[in-house]
């Protein structure tokens, strides 16, 4: 299935049709909209982007935002709600796997070579994936544009559809990989402490992406992940190489770089809007962050 406009399941008739399919097989919404709201639902394991502003999804508890810097990922039967409320469009781009498929690109890659030709005795168990905000990067980012620009582009045949959402897959799949290499420098000899730690981290990481605009200080991104300031502080540095603050005035930095280069804002309002506060740590952290006075990044093409 795909969608070019928000699935209207308020309309009887539409949801009837609706849900008749969904959950079935595998589903890309790809739209443009100011508004919209769904309730809690349970879902498929998906993939979810936005381009040009932000989408909210809240689940246990917790708001995780995704906007044009992240992508989020939520596995098979999660729980959750979201909205958009924006001034203007955002494109919403969210992909839906079927169990199978996901559970096919799983078995070919967990499953050695020599075993490939035998009949298995039993289908291996598909990973959890961490549920959290991914920056953009190499792996799985190119895949999302790609698809998103063909669904985009008209009408597209289901099996090359299918052979992307696979291919798709298999780079979540690689991504999970890569995460749990990064674990490894989280500080603890125990494994099971390792991944504690790690899950915690990425709930301060996702505080940080979806509450950038707002006064963020240390002890609210420590509660945020269930830590003490100074614990968090600790491994967050040993892991990602970079204090909590120079995390957050980097994600600062970007969304005003996109304010200087897609919109006519002055200074003040962009300072404000993105958190930094002043026209004056604008200019700093810009400056820290791409080298050249912000007047240099609004004229670039």
């Amino acid at each position: 299935m795909i969608y070019r406009a928000m699935p209207a399941v308020w309309d009887p008739q539409f949801r009837r049709r609706f849900y008749e399919r969904w959950g079935y097989e595998n589903a890309v919404i790809s739209a443009r909209t100011r508004r919209a709201e769904y309730p809690e639902f349970k879902q498929l394991l998906s993939i979810k982007a936005a381009v040009g502003g932000a989408e909210n999804y809240f689940v246990d508890g917790r708001r995780i935002t995704v906007d044009d810097d992240t992508f989020a990922i939520f596995n098979t039967d999660r729980v959750y709600a979201s909205s958009i409320e924006a001034l203007r469009p955002v494109h919403s781009f969210s992909i839906f796997f079927d169990r199978k498929l996901v559970a096919q690109a799983w078995n070919a890659l967990a499953r050695p070579a020599s075993l490939l030709d035998e009949a298995p005795d039993a289908e291996l168990a598909p990973p959890e994936f961490a549920e959290r905000l991914y920056e953009h990067e190499k792996l799985v980012s190119p895949v999302l544009r790609h698809i998103r620009a063909a669904v985009d582009a008209g009408p597209v045949e289901d099996a090359w559809l299918e052979e992307q959402l696979s291919f798709l897959v298999s780079r979540m799949l690689r991504l999970q990989r890569r995460a749990l290499r990064i674990e490894a420098f989280v500080p603890s000899r125990k494994p099971a402490t390792r991944r504690e730690l790690m899950r915690r981290l990425s709930l301060g990481v996702d505080f940080m992406q979806s509450r950038y605009r707002d006064a963020v200080l240390l002890k609210d991104v420590a509660a945020a992940a269930h830590l003490s300031p100074f614990h968090f502080l600790r491994v967050f540095k040993t892991v990602y190489r970079v204090s909590p603050s120079e995390y957050l005035s980097r994600k600062r930095a970007a969304a005003a770089l996109r304010l200087l280069q897609d919109s006519d804002w002055s200074m003040n309002e962009i300072a404000e809007h993105v958190g930094f506060g002043s026209r004056t740590s604008l200019y700093r952290h810009l400056r820290t962050c791409y080298g050249v006075l912000p007047r240099e990044l609004r004229s670039r093409p």
